[in-house]
């Protein structure tokens, strides 16, 4: 089986580590700097759940033409990366090719299955607290990681289980509501990502000062309401029991990979978030006041 990963940051390389310890063809889209580390060194990992490893995968190469076509593709990429990675990637892709996007937001399946209009598009999203250091070592902290996916096709959706189900470094498992699952993550991202990055800190600089964290609050509770007004069916009170795990079993000194790129000074997933949030809600007639407020306010820092 022919299996390539596009987008080898804390998330793809994770992915990337896990299917290269189970197979033997795997392709990895990597370019300058990232894709020379990669090609001496190989992918490093350094994992809370699976300890330190070390994968040689088949390939490593920054034109994915040259890989020819491929069974599946998981595409990591963020989410303003996403048009041009799967313009790279159209020339690996068949009728037959199983095209996997785990990424942050809520549209970009959608997005995928427009853009390619052939293929087996499967919806993805994951829980796993990743990163990457200066060398591209992969660093995977805490002791869960879990992908969630679901698409109308029964048998890819069991064979991209099957191939990311591999405990203990990772569990797969098909939603039974995938509408609800994304948002869930959703919401949750619309507030932790957005104020760890609005203030560049991390979990420890959401309890001080405390407005901080009623803000914190506010936000999870106005991404909920769109949430709900849109008509996805989400648990109640949903929005204080996130609240509540993100601030009383978080590390402390956790942030988001959002909150790292503001910190960094990249280009951060403003318009995943906080602008896909505003424009949804403006749409169903929600306020979300301090939504708009911190998108304007991140908008103008550019």
């Amino acid at each position: 089986m022919k299996i390539m990963v596009s987008g080898i940051g804390g998330i793809g390389g994770y992915i990337a580590c896990i299917v290269s310890s189970h197979y033997d063809d795997v392709t990895l889209i990597a370019r300058k700097a990232r894709k020379q580390a990669l090609l001496e060194k190989g992918l490093i990992l350094h994992s809370q759940i699976l300890g330190e490893q070390h994968y040689r995968p088949k390939a490593v190469i920054d034109t994915p033409s040259e890989a020819g076509i491929q069974d599946v593709i998981f595409i990591c990429v963020k989410n303003f990366s996403l048009l041009e990675a799967l313009s790279a990637l159209k020339p690996c892709i068949d009728d037959h090719t199983i095209v996997v996007p785990i990424m942050n937001g809520v549209d970009h399946c959608e997005v995928t299955d427009k853009f390619l209009k052939t293929g087996y598009v499967i919806d993805a999203l994951i829980y796993l607290t990743g990163s990457y250091e200066p060398d591209f070592s992969i660093v995977q902290k805490n002791d869960y990681a879990k992908v969630v996916i679901d698409s109308p096709y029964d048998i890819q959706n069991e064979l991209v289980r099957s191939i990311l189900n591999q405990p203990p470094g990772l569990q797969c498992v098909i939603a039974d509501d995938m509408e609800s699952e994304v948002w869930q993550k959703y919401i949750t991202n619309c507030a932790y990502n957005v104020i760890t990055a609005y203030y560049k800190c991390t979990t420890r600089g959401l309890l001080t000062p405390p407005s901080r964290l009623h803000e914190f609050h506010v936000l999870l509770e106005e991404a909920y309401a769109v949430g709900l007004a849109k008509g996805v069916h989400l648990p109640e009170h949903m929005d204080q029991i996130i609240f509540d795990r993100m601030t009383k079993h978080r590390g402390l000194d956790s942030t988001s990979s959002m909150g790292r790129d503001a910190i960094a000074g990249k280009q951060t997933e403003l318009e995943t978030f906080s602008g896909y949030l505003v424009r949804t809600a403006h749409a169903l007639g929600v306020p979300v006041p301090l939504s708009e407020h911190i998108y304007e306010e991140m908008k103008a820092r550019k």
